[in-house]
């Protein structure tokens, strides 16, 4: 039971240094290599096809929709992906 308590605060403090780090770099670059860093190994094993195509959009459409499986330091990371993707596609 400790080992959790300790695993769920430590996932926790990922997630909010994760997104301190996204806010503080300011630059698009910047959030986009935190984001291929925090995710690369993950979509190694949630989406290995996407992986395989080297397309990065197909990448981060599976992991999107696997979001809920990945580290706070990722789903950070997808998060702001999402975010990006849906102004994206919001006419103006």
């Amino acid at each position: 039971m400790r080992l959790v308590a300790i695993n769920r605060f430590s996932r926790a403090i990922s997630a909010a240094a994760a997104v301190a780090i996204l806010a503080w770099s300011g630059g698009a670059q910047a959030a986009d290599d935190l984001g291929k860093k925090a995710c690369a190994q993950e979509a190694r094993k949630l989406c290995p096809a996407e992986m395989k195509t080297l397309r990065r959009k197909k990448v981060e459409a599976c992991m999107i929709v696997r979001i809920n499986q990945t580290s706070p330091a990722c789903h950070a990371a997808m998060l702001r992906i999402k975010a990006q993707r849906e102004a994206a596609a919001t006419p103006q």
